[in-house]
């Protein structure tokens, strides 16, 4: 997985207004948080970075740059979801139209084969459903952390991670059902599959 690490250009104008020491430190803290985001996401994911990535986070958000760190995590989260979840997930149904055809004449034993394959595929997406919410969280409470760093009051944990949990939840719905199989409805049109089941890693 390869991320952009690079300053976002409409985000450059925030340069032109403070000194050459801040600028440095936004430009090393977003190239720090850029890597530890993408070591937490890629693979299987290394939390040994947790220090590292809460105080990049730190860095921006005193530089009013948390939206930025937000939608960036975000974005990041999208592409690993897409690649290590929702790619895999279909992936797995890509056999079904030739195993309609060899086992036409053998209804039950597809069907069996058929429900096998959906309750794994299930089980290796929420997996990587609940890593990817384990690492947001982190990323809630480095924003939090910082909050309560420089405010007299704690901060609120659930305005955030409220939002975050939010925009992930859409974020993933979007992703399945834009690169949902043409076969898939049919699929499921065959196989009677219990509900909740099914809502797993849209609903967890």
């Amino acid at each position: 997985m390869e991320m952009e690490t690079s300053f976002p250009i409409h985000n450059i104008g925030i340069l032109d207004s403070i000194g050459d020491d801040s600028i440095n430190e936004i430009l090393e803290g977003w190239n720090g948080y850029c890597v530890c985001t993408e070591l937490l996401l890629k693979d299987t994911g290394d939390l040994s970075v947790g220090s590292e990535f809460v105080s990049h986070v730190h860095v921006l958000c005193k530089h009013g740059l948390d939206s930025l760190v937000q939608d960036h995590f975000l974005r990041a989260l999208e592409e690993t979801f897409e690649k290590n979840g929702a790619s895999k997930f279909w992936q797995q149904f890509d056999a079904y139209s030739d195993v309609a055809i060899l086992e036409m004449n053998k209804p039950c034993i597809e069907e069996d084969w058929l429900q096998q394959i959906i309750c794994k595929s299930l089980e290796e997406i929420s997996l990587e459903k609940q890593y990817q919410e384990k690492c947001l969280l982190m990323l809630v409470h480095a924003l939090q952390s910082y909050k309560d760093s420089i405010a007299e009051e704690r901060h609120n944990l659930d305005v955030d991670r409220v939002s975050l949990l939010s925009r992930y939840q859409l974020m993933v719905s979007s992703v399945l059902m834009t690169t949902l199989p043409r076969h898939f409805p049919g699929m499921c049109f065959r196989v009677s599959v219990d509900d909740s089941r099914m809502d797993i890693y849209l609903s967890d």
